[in-house]
């Protein structure tokens, strides 16, 4: 496996001044991997540029790992004039081109909702989802899983066959999302609140503290993406006995090293597998 040097710079006006070296050894006719951080929206155009770049300069085949899709949330309309961004990142997704000798891939990891893969275009690109919740099962053995809402139950309730489950329901009243216990008894027992994302993770603080009224012995919390906006991690942590999060969002390894009880599950060997599967 080869790692051809590339420069991710900028021009006086903070527009990217991006390079490749050694295109010819590393790039043309080449199985490439791009692995990007799409966390951030300014960082959008970077990545594209970059990808277009690798494809224009001849690569047998491009292989993209998103392991967040950052608009994932925004796939449907639930007022009027409300704009789908899910769709049209997507879309500028989905107008990369082939490489010489196959299709390009995006992979990305554990969608908010089922129905995103079929935004991208298949016809252009190949979209694959996978899943982080096995990395789980280890952290989990011991412990009762709860999903925050019928929404994770229904996408996640699947990867954990063996383990005893509670759900949780939310709805809203006036401004505000109660939560109740819809399925499961967590009174004297560790569990573990598991879901796709967290964004400041009020959810998950409401749910532990109901879960601690009704007798949870401990509450810890999983999430394969973690956004934390305003490093909201740290009120999460003190709400929780454990979190953990993967490095989907590579941020994330810097904000474990400010909480005690944050820990970071690494995504590195999934990405492997993609890398090598023919």
């Amino acid at each position: 496996m080869e790692f051809p040097q590339v420069r991710f710079e900028n021009f006086p006006d903070n527009w990217p001044n991006l390079f490749i070296e050694e295109v010819k050894g590393s790039i043309e006719h080449q199985d490439v991997t791009y692995i990007g951080d799409f966390s951030r929206p300014e960082d959008m155009f970077i990545n594209y540029a970059m990808m277009r770049g690798i494809l224009d300069y001849y690569a047998g085949k491009l292989r993209v790992i998103m392991p967040y899709f950052p608009v994932g949330t925004m796939e449907r309309i639930s007022e009027k004039w409300e704009i789908a961004t899910a769709k049209y990142f997507a879309d500028i997704m989905s107008h990369l081109p082939e490489g010489r000798q196959w299709k390009t891939s995006i992979h990305t990891f554990d969608i908010h909702a089922l129905v995103e893969r079929f935004l991208f275009d298949s016809f252009k690109v190949n979209l694959e989802t996978h899943t982080a919740m096995n990395h789980i099962r280890e952290i989990a053995r011991d412990m009762v899983i709860v999903f925050p809402d019928e929404g994770a139950e229904k996408r996640f309730a699947k990867e954990f066959p063996n383990h005893e489950t509670i759900v949780l329901s939310k709805k809203r009243e006036g401004g505000e999302r109660v939560i109740s216990l819809k399925e499961g008894n967590p009174e004297g027992k560790d569990l573990l609140l598991v879901d796709d994302l967290i964004q400041s993770g009020g959810t998950l603080i409401r749910a532990a503290e109901f879960l601690r009224k009704l007798g949870a012995t401990s509450v810890s919390g999983y999430a394969t993406h973690g956004v934390f906006p305003g490093d909201s991690h740290k009120k999460l942590a003190q709400a929780l006995d454990m979190l953990y999060v993967t490095d989907s969002i590579p941020e994330n390894n810097t904000r474990a090293q400010e909480v005690e009880n944050m820990k970071i599950i690494s995504l590195q060997k999934d990405f492997e597998k993609l890398m090598f599967a023919q």
